[in-house]
């Protein structure tokens, strides 16, 4: 077979594929987002793919016709009308008809309604007729070689005296090009490795138009990511990624924020949930603790002693679940998650308030080492209480118990 890389098959190519070209180039500088539209890039690929497939078929189809050519005497022979390069033509002046009318159609201002895949009605219809006209092309061509090979083979049975079957070459086996074993003997080389002999075979043209269609590829991609760069790399890529991250678990903490639980619950620093959990409380605490804390049938809020655990997470569940058998009921089916949480927090920051005539201290003593925060400005250690301060907590403490004796 011969080579397809010849000036004649690689101008036609490149001359039936200068009007794509240009026609992408115009989508780009009209719609800079056609090159970023999946639909957009799967079709134009399958374009030039069809394409390769109508270049292969018509030399395919030309060496067949040049073949029977030479079976024609000399003054029998014409001019053979279907030449490879000549479709290439006749495909690259449709595909320039349909990119002038295209250019009209591109100063049409896009509309947000009537889209296909992200793409204008325009430009999806131009490139299905260009597709559908290409598939047109590709079955006239297989059906032609299809006919001029069982021709050749019909010719071939006649001349026979005996009556044998002819296999009839598969679309595949033509464009592999494989040659019958019958006739292995015409391309044997003279190289003789201990009896193993070497067939000086051609690469298939699907390997060949394979090889060509890589550098397209490559060229568009270069162009995509690195020329006019209307795709991200790697890099970029992953920073608008997370980038997009954030922004969606920010949007879903903002939705979910009642998902809140004894588990996850974080101490709101902020002034509005602080305020909303300080309505909370004078709505619903203060007949037991009273407003400031000090407790009066319920315990003191603003010492360090606790009788159920004093983290943030202890509260939530405590005002969450309650303790029944000491009075205190459970506030899951009044307060939402979020005002539990809010009212926690502002419970937190009563601790060391010192109102008058505080009750006395409950339960254990709870050293803060840090209070968890949805906020940057967390509350600082309660570890550094000196230790003056703390022997004061613990005399208080025992003088308290002393006086309930």
């Amino acid at each position: 077979m011969k080579s397809v890389f010849n000036k004649k098959n690689v101008g036609a190519l490149i001359f039936g594929l200068s009007p794509l070209l240009m026609l992408a180039q115009t989508e780009v500088i009209t719609s800079t987002s056609y090159f970023s539209n999946a639909l957009f890039n799967a079709m134009l690929f399958l374009i030039f793919i069809l394409l390769l497939v109508i270049f292969a078929l018509s030399n395919v189809l030309k060496s067949v016709l040049e073949s029977e050519a030479q079976q024609i005497p000399k003054k029998e022979k014409t001019n053979v009308p279907f030449q490879g390069p000549s479709l290439m033509l006749l495909f690259s002046l449709l595909a320039s008809q349909a990119f002038a009318q295209e250019s009209k159609i591109a100063a049409i201002p896009i509309d947000n309604d009537g889209r296909i895949g992200g793409l204008d009605l325009t430009t999806f219809y131009f490139l299905l007729t260009v597709i559908v006209v290409q598939i047109i092309i590709i079955y006239f061509l297989y059906n032609t070689i299809q006919g001029f090979v069982k021709n050749k083979l019909e010719k071939e049975e006649d001349k026979k005296i005996t009556i044998t079957v002819v296999k009839e070459k598969s679309i595949l086996e033509v464009i592999n090009a494989s040659v019958d074993i019958e006739r292995e003997a015409e391309i044997m080389l003279d190289h003789n490795y201990d009896g193993i002999k070497e067939l000086d075979n051609d690469l298939p043209p699907w390997w060949k138009y394979g090889f060509i269609l890589t550098i397209i590829v490559s060229v568009f991609y270069l162009l995509h990511y690195h020329g006019i760069r209307t795709g991200d790399l790697q890099g970029a890529e992953y920073k608008k990624e997370v980038l997009m991250a954030k922004l969606k678990l920010e949007e879903y903490m903002k939705n979910s924020a009642n998902n809140v639980d004894e588990s996850n619950v974080k101490f709101l620093s902020d002034a509005a949930s602080l305020q909303a959990g300080k309505d909370v409380y004078m709505a619903s605490c203060v007949t037991c603790h009273n407003k400031l804390g000090e407790g009066s049938v319920g315990p003191n809020l603003t010492d360090n002693y606790w009788l159920h655990g004093g983290s943030i997470s202890d509260l939530f569940k405590t005002i969450k679940y309650g303790w029944p058998d000491k009075g205190m009921k459970a506030w899951k089916e009044d307060l939402s998650p979020m005002q539990i949480a809010q009212v926690s927090s502002y419970i937190k920051t009563l601790a060391g308030t010192n109102p008058p005539n505080p009750k006395a201290a409950q339960g254990d003593l709870y050293i803060e080492k840090s209070i968890p925060s949805d906020s940057s400005q967390v509350k600082s250690d309660s570890t550094t209480l000196d230790s003056g301060k703390i022997a004061v907590i613990k005399m208080d403490t025992a003088i308290s118990k002393m006086k309930n004796k």
